[in-house]
């Protein structure tokens, strides 16, 4: 993650940390009994607007019994996050799917809980002329974190789409989304790739420059449509060491089941939401809030996920065996 409004996590940043927490159904039995934890849980997300899904599971107290004293925070740093996996600090943390598959691949004890965010990119014009892909041919287009996954999916649906990302377009990239804002804003390429929150922060700037700005294209849906599983993208989840897993499956439970309810809540509750997730996230309320409803929000477990999850490993270790860690994941991979 390149910025702290992106969803986006470099290769290189990631194989070296990342983190995230969520989850699928019910609220946590009154009953359950958790191991004795060490020191109190700390979840840890990203600096984005689905955080709001784990901000919310531990404001709603749903986690007071299986680990007293549970708290929310953010990674600060790339180095943070490196640290945090490598020592096993970060014990139940957001993570990409694909970055936590290849902690898994290389041995590094990750396995993945749920996936909350279903697909978070999107194609921002300046005029609504832009109507499907093809409408992209002979466009210069702005887009970020080149190689990285969201990139590799805006190629395959060109190529789905029958257009050569090297040919028939013209992709000028920059490092990360927040970078392309302004730029964009600014009047640098025809159209750009934006991932929430960064899209909905565009938006935002572009309404109070004056500027016309529109949402035109979710490429979430240009996959499902391809690929004939409907919208969605299993992007970012809750991750776990397994050594923590092993320990207190009990308490990962809960948590999972409180994901649940949080994500139940979050989109029901979106201004709520937005002011909660702002005492911790460095966004504004207003984008968080305003964000939620394009980030897929839907908790499920990753055995739950595992169809969909293997089908976006195999359309990424086609472009690029190494993002994943060479291999799908075997199914010790696959929490639920």
């Amino acid at each position: 993650m390149s910025s702290s409004s992106s969803l986006v996590i470099s290769r290189r940043e990631v194989l070296a940390g990342f983190g995230a927490v969520c989850a699928a159904g019910f609220l946590p039995s009154l009953g359950a009994k958790a191991a004795p934890l060490a020191e109190p849980l700390t979840i840890w997300g990203i600096p984005a607007s689905p955080s709001a899904v784990f901000s919310r599971a531990v404001a709603s107290g749903a986690l007071d019994t299986v680990a007293p004293g549970a708290s929310f925070d953010i990674w600060k740093s790339t180095d943070q996050m490196r640290a945090g996996v490598a020592t096993g600090d970060f014990q139940l943390f957001a993570s990409s799917t694909y970055a936590a598959a290849n902690f898994y691949n290389r041995g590094a004890g990750t396995r993945m809980v749920n996936v909350v965010t279903w697909g978070v990119l999107y194609i921002m014009a300046r005029d609504e002329s832009i109507t499907s892909i093809a409408d992209l041919a002979g466009k210069r287009i702005l887009n970020s974190n080149k190689n990285e996954a969201p990139d590799l999916i805006f190629r395959l649906v060109l190529k789905w789409a029958g257009l050569d990302p090297d040919k028939d377009v013209s992709i000028d990239y920059v490092g990360s989304p927040n970078e392309a804002v302004p730029l964009f804003l600014s009047g640098r390429g025809d159209v750009a790739v934006m991932h929430e929150p960064a899209a909905t922060a565009a938006l935002i700037a572009a309404k109070q420059q004056g500027l016309s700005l529109f949402r035109v294209l979710d490429v979430t849906e240009l996959y499902g449509q391809y690929t004939g599983r409907g919208p969605k993208i299993p992007q970012v989840g809750l991750a776990v060491s397994e050594d923590f897993l092993d320990a207190h499956d009990d308490v990962v439970r809960a948590v999972h089941e409180a994901c649940v309810e949080a994500g139940q809540w979050v989109l029901a509750n979106a201004e709520a939401a937005g002011a909660l997730a702002a005492k911790t996230l460095p966004l504004p309320a207003p984008v968080i809030a305003q964000s939620l409803p394009f980030v897929h929000l839907d908790v499920r477990t990753a055995k739950d996920s595992r169809a969909d999850i293997e089908a976006y490993f195999d359309h990424l270790i086609g472009l690029d065996p190494g993002i994943v860690g060479g291999k799908l994941p075997d199914s010790g991979f696959y929490w639920g």
